[in-house]
């Protein structure tokens, strides 16, 4: 599903990079666009480090690579990991970082000037790889919605993320599949490797779902939510308007990106379901129609 990968700035560098193989790069960086996001070390640093190397590179290579940069900046898909110790001035403090993080959990890729570990890849090595295979969007996955592979969709798509609306008719949190699945969702978000920051998660359901027996149950996981992670949650309850659209596709959707499951979002040990990265043109058009005054739908309440 999405990719998370690291590229230390020396790759950028002109000692490096050059008109022989700048196109792999702009490749990878180019599906990164839309399959996923550069965990940039060290906050704002590898942003700053990054560019002011990218400006000392061949014109037009420089232009082309910034305008890619600034598409993935405002698409929140350059996500700045905390500060640690580590003060780098050469690639090898960048490594340093790059490994720490790795070791804590494994990025799907780490594109230095040399390989290190299993999941890096050299710049010279980027011409042997077919990239759009490796790094583009390849079609929708099937996974049995177990809390292993639930997990595995969540981490790479909530871990670095500011916001995040789960859309699904269902989505009854008394009811143990969908809260196990609110759990796994408040556990990914905002976990950066052992630095975990708070956040909101707003859910939008069907007011097929609700009566009001289920208020209080509904507050009661979104306590437990918020004493155990610090995730301020908020339900939103929409009816089906006369002659109006039905409520029926199950999104999870942040700020940078957003997946589609065929089968819904709740853990069960025996169903199988297709999942997809959503394009990132639709994702403002699907937010749209769950804010009230541009909703197809009725806004029958709010529980927070």
């Amino acid at each position: 599903m999405l990719k998370e990968i690291c590229i230390t700035p020396n790759v950028f560098d002109s000692e490096f990079l050059d008109k022989s193989n700048w196109k792999d790069l702009k490749s990878l960086l180019e599906n990164i666009e839309n399959s996923g996001y550069i965990v940039g070390l060290n906050n704002n640093d590898w942003k700053k480090v990054v560019r002011e190397k990218i400006n000392t590179l061949d014109f037009k290579i420089k232009d082309r690579l910034n305008s890619i940069l600034n598409t993935l900046n405002d698409r929140n898909r350059i996500v700045g990991h905390p500060k640690g110790n580590i003060k780098p001035i050469c690639e090898d403090d960048w490594i340093k970082i790059v490994s720490d993080l790795n070791n804590i959990r494994n990025f799907f890729s780490i594109i230095a000037t040399k390989s290190f570990v299993e999941n890096s890849i050299s710049l010279e090595e980027l011409e042997n790889i077919n990239i759009s295979e490796k790094f583009g969007i390849t079609g929708s996955k099937h996974f049995i919605k177990t809390s292993d592979e639930l997990e595995k969709i969540f981490v790479p798509l909530l871990s670095y993320a500011k916001k995040v609306t789960i859309i699904d008719p269902y989505f009854d949190i008394s009811t143990p599949r969908y809260k196990e699945t609110l759990k796994y969702i408040a556990k990914a978000y905002r976990e950066k490797r052992g630095k975990r920051d708070k956040g909101t998660i707003t859910i939008n359901c069907s007011e097929k779902i609700f009566d009001m027996h289920k208020q209080n149950k509904w507050k009661q996981v979104i306590n437990e939510i918020f004493k155990t992670y610090g995730h301020i949650i908020t339900i939103n309850v929409w009816n089906r308007k006369e002659d109006g659209i039905k409520m029926h596709d199950r999104y999870i959707i942040t700020e940078q990106s957003g997946i589609v499951s065929a089968a819904g979002t709740d853990k069960d040990d025996y169903q199988q379901s297709e999942w997809a990265i959503k394009d990132y043109f639709s994702l403002n058009d699907i937010l749209n129609q769950y804010k009230e005054n541009s909703s197809p739908f009725d806004l029958k309440g709010t529980i927070s």
